[in-house]
């Protein structure tokens, strides 16, 4: 009777412990990156890719609302409002509704908001998180959309699209006036301690990972965590990898190597936090896979002899519709196995934080 008390109890610690709500979610977006994007960032990494910390790991399906391939703009579209949508669209749902992202749900919820990314951040991902328009080209809109957004931390490029517009206006000015600190570098970033900024490095998108980009998304997205950290209702985040795609579009296995690594070692210091705190899930996926990446072998020798030889091909400079993994670390991680939509990786998120729209 007392072994049966004792299996009872642990059971009903394991349940709790599952049932968990995390503090903090970090959604972490590999933009591109398909399960042959990682395998080969596992084989170089030779036994010390973070990937390789993760226990929890699922699959979603990436279609958009049309049931074809799926862009970074619904992609992403998908994860913060929890609908697919069509190409192009950001924060709309395909009847282009505009409907309440991840970002604005945390913020009702008195949480603290923050987007990482290597690209502009009116660019598809971000804006699919912190805008509502019907295309993804209106950069100008999207722009103007972010700074009314009320998101705490913006960090990336597009500088051009909020001071060298068509209208006129200095958005970077409008910005100070709804208490936005403006940084146009990261040293002033790195050493300042602003409650709410607009961090933006590049007039367009930042450098490749491997041309001078140097550790800027690991950096800013700690930076960022020690700055969101303080709000006792705890933070969302999402973090991109923004550039794996392009690399990936022009067929540049050597430029998918580097933004890999640097989204590889991002996703360790993250990792590194979230198991210090104990209370914040990670959540690591993509929008969708470009360029069919494959790893065939070749004679030549190209790794250790525990993973053998292979050689990088690639089948497409396109998107591909295949399925597209899911890691998860943290409470809560169990939820994010299995095979599911994109769009419910909104859901879960949704269910796990007990948070209503």
């Amino acid at each position: 009777m007392k072994r049966l008390l004792i299996v009872g109890l642990m059971l009903a610690a394991s349940f709790a412990n599952a049932q968990k709500s995390p503090k903090n979610i970090i959604l972490m977006i590999g933009d591109g990156m398909g399960y042959n994007t990682v395998s080969l960032r596992i084989l170089e990494a030779n036994g010390t890719s973070n990937f390789e910390r993760f226990t929890h790991i699922g699959s979603i399906k990436t279609y958009n609302s049309d049931g074809g391939i799926t862009d970074s703009a619904a992609g992403g579209t998908a994860f913060a409002i929890g609908e697919k949508t069509k190409d192009g669209v950001v924060g709309m749902d395909a009847n282009l509704q505009p409907k309440t992202n991840l970002m604005e749900v945390a913020q009702k919820n008195k949480q603290a908001t923050g987007i990482v990314v290597t690209c502009a951040l009116t660019h598809a991902t971000p804006a699919s998180f912190s805008a509502h328009q019907p295309k993804r080209k209106m950069a100008e809109e999207i722009a103007n959309d972010i700074i009314n957004s009320n998101i705490d931390l913006l960090v990336g490029g597009g500088i051009k699209h909020f001071t060298k517009r068509k209208d006129g206006r200095n958005l970077f000015d409008e910005a100070k006036t709804k208490g936005y600190n403006v940084f146009t570098d990261t040293t002033s970033y790195f050493s300042a301690t602003p409650q709410k900024a607009m961090v933006l490095v590049a007039d367009e998108h930042l450098k490749a990972a491997d041309k001078e980009r140097g550790n800027f998304l690991p950096r800013a997205t700690m930076k960022t965590i020690e700055l969101l950290r303080d709000n006792k209702k705890g933070f969302f985040m999402m973090v991109e990898g923004s550039q794996i795609d392009w690399a990936a579009h022009g067929n540049d296995a050597n430029q998918i190597k580097a933004e890999m690594a640097d989204f590889d070692k991002t996703i360790g210091a993250v990792l590194d936090f979230a198991q210090k705190d104990g209370n914040t899930l990670v959540i690591v996926l993509a929008d969708h896979d470009t360029g069919g990446l494959t790893l065939p072998p070749t004679e030549v020798n190209n790794l250790s002899e525990e993973y053998g030889s292979y050689v990088v091909k690639f089948s497409t400079g396109a998107h591909c519709g295949t399925l597209i993994p899911v890691f998860a670390y943290g409470p809560g991680a169990e939820k994010f196995q299995g095979i599911y939509q994109n769009s419910d990786v909104f859901h879960k998120i949704m269910q796990l934080k007990k948070w209503g729209k």
